[in-house]
């Protein structure tokens, strides 16, 4: 049985849990550890600890470092497109947005956009790879934890979106 180490911090939006394994991010999740686990195999264990390396890329992020998020290695399992689209999101810079149509152009399939969608509704590791950065082309769009959270995170990046 494996166990993967977890940690939780207040960031923008709420409180964070992030699971780790050698070093790399595994899941995260504003609904707290029950909710990674749903997601993840079931023959995994939990223990928490503090993950300074984290706490201090979380801390250096909630001070305004923004780019600190990109520091941290994550692993997600997903097909190639998705692989490509959650490679493409974290491209997009802190304090800019792009549409789920200009993410499929970034991962290479202009007409995927619907697909995209469904990447950034299955990326286990947010706001590390930073799907509350996709807007929809008549909006904002949706986020799966919420609007509220999404509008805080783009908000501490500087953006303000209706």
């Amino acid at each position: 049985m494996t166990t993967l180490t977890y940690t939780t911090a207040k960031i923008p939006g709420g409180t964070i849990a992030v699971v780790v394994t050698n070093g790399v991010v595994v899941a995260s999740s504003y609904r707290g550890i029950d909710d990674i686990r749903s997601r993840l195999l079931p023959e995994f264990t939990y223990k928490k600890s503090d993950l300074p390396v984290i706490k201090d890329v979380l801390k250096r992020y909630c001070g305004g470092e923004l780019t600190a998020l990109d520091e941290v290695e994550v692993s997600q399992p997903g097909g190639p497109f998705q692989l490509d689209v959650w490679s493409a999101m974290r491209t997009i810079e802190p304090g800019t947005i792009d549409s789920y149509g200009g993410l499929a152009r970034r991962a290479g399939r202009p007409n995927a956009y619907r697909a995209v969608g469904t990447a950034c509704s299955s990326n286990l590791v947010a706001p590390f790879v930073p799907c509350h950065r996709v807007v929809a082309a008549s909006g904002l769009g949706g986020y799966g934890y919420g609007l509220a959270v999404k509008k805080a995170l783009l908000k501490h990046e500087g953006v303000t979106y209706e």
